[in-house]
Order: structure tokens, then C-alpha cells, then sequence
């Protein structure tokens, strides 16, 4: 018996269509998701301001009979200012009438579930655009620099450079240097403020090489038995199949990075009917979604770029 078609049939799809698509668009997996603050706005743009810390307490002068108490007052200074501005993409589906007419209800799913896959990649690798162009100076942060570089400045008005960028192949040796120069970091006043890189994030290239470097009970490549001062740090391995580079990798501090690393919604990834589609024969469903996405400071990072 021939199928029964309405004038409503994109309407009438439209539930199987959206239920592939949600279920594609969140099941493709995304390794950096998780280090980003995801936040809805209202605004075409984003602003967000950097804190200077502030400096050590001072010894407590309390009052005697010639004077009052009194407290040192401090303030934060104003670092740099990053603005994040809304961008907007769309793809748009066709679904011909033939393939509900001929019942390829099995072909119309087939294309909802690549439509949410479509869309869910793109988000994925926006996410991780920022480790890959961690070093382009294309991709400045609010200080005028890459995320990774050799000559961050303290502060406006300090230019002393702090450094976040390494140049070493992936070892053991490599990793431990690199939590070291992670817990000599400097804020902006010059003081030590540790930062306690605990996760590995590599390419899938480097997995391998991470585990072995870091998960043993011995120091790797030693005939004398020498305890693995990496093992029992709680180091995490994150690998991003989405890294363009076999070879570049990161620390991070994890904590840090959802500090960050901002994620701004406008428009939520959402499916619907397209207005402008001939729905006698083609039907269209149009996908859409409006974000910012970026870093507005970089000590939560260590990159090297080998």
C-alpha cells in the first residue's frame, strides 16, 4: 500500500529529524569541553577584565594612646581587557519527498544523525581551535600575545616577561621541568603564584608516550630502579584527536582553565523547519547556533610548540 503523504509532511517528519539530530549533536565527543566556563548571553559581546592580585598581608599596627588602628589598605589592579564577539553559523538540510513517499524512513535518519554530527564537530573543534592556534600570533589574547608565549608582560605597566612556552619533545624529563616552571609562576605583582598543572593533554599521537612516561612506578629509560617522581602526582592524560599537531602538547591546571577559557552562548545549537524550502518536493530543516569562544588570561597553560 502506498504510503500516505500530507501537505504537512515536512511537519509531519520533523519529530524524527529533530530526535536524530539532538542525539548526534551531543554524542560527538569533544576532549576540550570540559576545560571550558560555558555561559548563556544576551549580548552581541562579551567583555571580561583581568584582576591584578593583591600583595601580602602587612603586620597589624593596633592603636595606643597616640594613635588609632590602623589597617593597610591594597587594591586590585587592571589588567587586560579581552572582548569576545557573538558569531553566528547555519547549515541547512534538504530532505526530498521521494524518501518519505518510498518509506526510506531508514534514510531520512541517516542524514538527521550526520546533520547533528555536522554540527556537534564544529563545536568540537572550535573548542579545540584554541590549543591549536595556541601559538600563532594570529590569535592574540587581551596582553597582545599568543596563549603560549615566551614574553607575556607582568601588567600594563610592567613589562617583565613571564613565560608559558617550552620547546621539548614530549618526555619525562619534559613534564617534570614543566610543572616546576609551573610553580614559579608569577601574578602581575611579581609575587609566586603556583599554578599545579595536573593534566597532560596531547595529541593522539602522544598518548602512548604520556602514559608511559608518567604511569610507572619507575623512572622510564633507567636501569638503577629510580622511583618515577611523576608517578602518584594525579596526573591527567587528555588526548584530542582534534589537536592539528603530532608533536605539540600541554599541561594545564585544570581548575584554572574553567576560569579562563570562556564559552558564551547567544543561540543554543536548535533544528527547525526552513521557511524558504519548496515543501511539494524538498523540505528543508535549517540548523543554527551564535557563540564567542576564547581565553582571557594564559597562566593556566604551559605549551610547547616542538
Amino acid at each position: 500500500m502506498p504510503t500516505m503523504i500530507t501537505a504537512q509532511w515536512p511537519r509531519d517528519i520533523l519529530p524524527i529529524v529533530r530526535r536524530e539530530w539532538d542525539l548526534r549533536l551531543n554524542a560527538y565527543p569533544s576532549a576540550a569541553a570540559q576545560f571550558y566556563n560555558v555561559m548563556d548571553t544576551n549580548a552581541m559581546a562579551e567583555y571580561s577584565q583581568g584582576v591584578g592580585e593583591l600583595g601580602q598581608f602587612n603586620e597589624y599596627q593596633s592603636g595606643d594612646a597616640e594613635g588609632k588602628a590602623t589597617i593597610e589598605s591594597d587594591s586590585f589592579a587592571p589588567l587586560y581587557e579581552k572582548t569576545f564577539t557573538i558569531k553566528q553559523y547555519a547549515k541547512l538540510l534538504t530532505i526530498d519527498r521521494i524518501l518519505l513517499r518510498t518509506a526510506q524512513t531508514n534514510t531520512i535518519q541517516r542524514k538527521a544523525q550526520n546533520f547533528g554530527t555536522a554540527a556537534g564537530k564544529t563545536i568540537a573543534v572550535f573548542q579545540s581551535s584554541v590549543f591549536n592556534n595556541a601559538f600563532s600570533s594570529s590569535y592574540l589574547g587581551g596582553d597582545g600575545k599568543a596563549l603560549c608565549a615566551n614574553d607575556h608582560p607582568r601588567n600594563k605597566k610592567d613589562s617583565t616577561a613571564i613565560d608559558n612556552l617550552g620547546g621539548s619533545a614530549l618526555s619525562y624529563a619534559a613534564i617534570v621541568a614543566t610543572m616546576q616552571a609551573g610553580k614559579k609562576m608569577t601574578d602581575d605583582r611579581g609575587d609566586i603564584m603556583p599554578i599545579v598543572y595536573d593534566t597532560l593533554y596531547v595529541p593522539t599521537e602522544l598518548e602512548a608516550t604520556a602514559i608511559e612516561e608518567t604511569k610507572g612506578l619507575l623512572k622510564p629509560g633507567i636501569a638503577d630502579n629510580t622511583a618515577s617522581a611523576l608517578n602518584g602526582q594525579g596526573l591527567r592524560i587528555v588526548s584530542d584527536p582534534l589537536l592539528s599537531s603530532a608533536t605539540k602538547w600541554f599541561m594545564l591546571d585544570s581548575t584554572m582553565a574553567k576560569q579562563h577559557l570562556l564559552w558564551y552562548w547567544l543561540d543554543r545549537p536548535g533544528m527547525a523547519i526552513d521557511a524558504n524550502s519548496d515543501y511539494n518536493l524538498v523540505a528543508g530543516y535549517r540548523g543554527y547556533f551564535a557563540c564567542s569562544y576564547g581565553f582571557d588570561d594564559f597562566r593556566f597553560i604551559y605549551g610547547h610548540n616542538v
